[in-house]
C-alpha cells in the first residue's frame, strides 16, 4: 500500500510539473524559506492568516486574486499554500492561465505545516 501511495504522489507531482507547476511538501517549503529570493503566498483569508502563517509569507486572499495576480514576481520561485490545498490549487491554475510558470503548490497547506510542528508567525 505504501508503495502505491508514493507512486501516486510521484505521478501527481509529475502531472503538475508538466502543467507548469510542481507539487511540493511542507518540508520542501521549509527548506525553501532559507532562500530569501523565494516568494511565498498564503491565499487564505486575513482572519485565517492572523491565526498563524508560514514565516515570510504574504497574505493575498484567493477571493481577491484578480487584484493581486499581476504583482506575483515572475523572476522568483513562487510557493502557494492555503489551509489544505484547495484554494491554493485554484490560485495556481489562475496564475498558469495568466502565463506564470515555475509555481510550487504546497500540498497539505498550513494544516500539514502545523502537523509537522513547524513554527508559525502571527
Amino acid at each position: 500500500m505504501r508503495g502505491w501511495l508514493g507512486l501516486g504522489l510521484f505521478w501527481l507531482a509529475s502531472l503538475g510539473l508538466a502543467q507548469g507547476y510542481t507539487i511540493v511538501s511542507v518540508d520542501d517549503l521549509k527548506r525553501a524559506l532559507a532562500n530569501p529570493k523565494n516568494f511565498v503566498i498564503d491565499v487564505r483569508t486575513p482572519q485565517e492568516f492572523a491565526q498563524g502563517h508560514v514565516p515570510g509569507a504574504v497574505n493575498w486572499p484567493l477571493q481577491q486574486i484578480e487584484h493581486w495576480w499581476s504583482r506575483v514576481p515572475k523572476d522568483r520561485m513562487v510557493y502557494v499554500y492555503c489551509n489544505t490545498q484547495n484554494r491554493s490549487r485554484v490560485a495556481v491554475q489562475y496564475l498558469l492561465a495568466k502565463g506564470y510558470r515555475d509555481l510550487h503548490l504546497v500540498t497539505g497547506g498550513i494544516q500539514a505545516w502545523y502537523a509537522r510542528g513547524f513554527r508559525v508567525a502571527r
